[in-house]
């Protein structure tokens, strides 16, 4: 891609201060003045969505009045492999998982408002082929200083998100969006404080309607549904709707364009590439194992940085207009289709039973290198990325 021209906040090669990209008031004059709130939707197990974890301290830093919020959902979790009951809830070991996971993201992001967000309404994927937490990560967060996680609630969002001081909100959907449900319930005008936001909804979702779709076959699951969608359809559907009712522009990274991004051969590549030591070194070893070789993509990252380029460093990322099409009875199909594209068998079978919803932007290409100096420059502003694992 061609690069930004040189300029104000711009360092050597025309290319932006790493620093500036991550003030989120940077190029932007639509972010208004007052507290802006950021909400990360999370997950357990994702490696990558621990490295957003990490980059929200520092969007934290570096934008003035600006609060980072992760909502870690509770997924559903089963210790026995060979259960064939992939819905399976074992609560014991949930509480497992939830301790793992929210060990790690408190000694990563210090500061941070760290939510526990309901269980996930739905799992298809075999137990055999769920990561366990426990197991990979445990050893890890065994070697942590000790400390407690200090879960915040749903309830407790509401509270921050409608406080009169708080002008702005900004969402993304690179995990599950499960507490939204609950969160609009709450406090109903999210959307309009959304909206106040000027900047789009990260919507880490979706099939290009022109592609054969590459998700996992499994029973009871629509070969067009990506995780994030599938993990709790009826909040997707609620996040659109409120999206419509507020004019919420939202912005999709589909597993097509990520994958041509963004993709490695192994954790070794991904540490060496990525700038990556101690602790994130080690999580990226532990996620990305021997099944994923040539298929290493971190698709948060890829989401992320759309997010923080998106209208204000428009030589950096390229993005198409798309209309998309939901499904009717499962609202975590979604199809985006490209205007005037013929419409070949792949397209009339991808757009099956889907009802237009609407235009929307999709990602479809970034400067690598730029998405490769931001983790760098992430991870070596935090300490805690660097710890030594014993």
């Amino acid at each position: 891609m061609s690069q930004q021209q040189g300029g104000e906040g711009e360092g050597e090669q025309g290319l932006p201060l790493e620093q500036d990209m991550f003030n989120l008031r940077f190029r932007n004059d639509q972010l208004p003045s007052g507290k802006c709130v950021y909400i990360q939707s999370g997950d357990p197990g994702d490696f990558d969505g621990y490295m957003i974890g990490v980059a929200g301290a520092e969007l934290e830093k570096r934008t003035e009045d600006l609060q980072f919020v992760i909502v870690m959902p509770e997924r559903r979790a089963c210790a026995d492999r060979e259960e064939p009951n992939v819905n399976k809830h074992d609560e014991g070991f949930s509480e497992e998982v939830m301790h793992v996971a929210g060990r790690l993201i408190r000694y990563l992001c210090p500061h941070s408002f760290i939510v526990r967000g309901p269980v996930n309404t739905r799992n298809v994927i075999p137990l055999k082929f769920i990561f366990s937490e426990p197991e990979h990560y445990g050893p890890i967060v065994s070697n942590l200083p000790p400390g407690a996680v200090y879960w915040r609630s749903v309830e407790d969002l509401a509270s921050l998100v409608a406080d009169e001081q708080v002008s702005s909100v900004v969402l993304d959907m690179n995990g599950s969006v499960g507490y939204l449900k609950q969160l609009l319930q709450l406090y109903p005008k999210l959307g309009a404080k959304v909206h106040a936001s000027g900047m789009p909804v990260t919507v880490m979702a979706g099939i290009l309607a022109e592609a054969e779709t590459a998700t996992m076959r499994v029973p009871g699951r629509d070969p067009r549904s990506t995780m994030n969608a599938l993990y709790h359809a009826e909040s997707s559907k609620m996040l659109l709707q409120m999206a419509k009712e507020n004019e919420v522009p939202l912005l999709f990274i589909t597993n097509n364009v990520c994958n041509k991004l963004l993709r490695f051969e192994n954790a070794t590549e991904i540490a060496r590439v990525m700038g990556l030591q101690g602790l994130m070194s080690e999580l990226a070893r532990s996620w990305y194992g021997p099944h994923l070789t040539g298929r290493c993509v971190p698709f948060d990252w890829v989401s992320f940085c759309s997010l923080l380029l998106h209208k204000r460093f428009e030589g950096l990322i390229r993005c198409e207009p798309r209309q998309l099409y939901v499904g009717a009875d499962d609202p975590s199909v979604m199809v985006l289709l490209e205007p005037g594209l013929p419409i070949t068998p792949t397209v009339e079978q991808n757009l099956e039973g889907a009802k237009f919803w609407g235009e929307v932007m999709s990602v479809v290409d970034i400067d690598r290198d730029i998405m490769l100096k931001l983790v760098h420059f992430t991870m070596d502003s935090s300490d805690q990325c660097k710890q030594p694992v014993s």
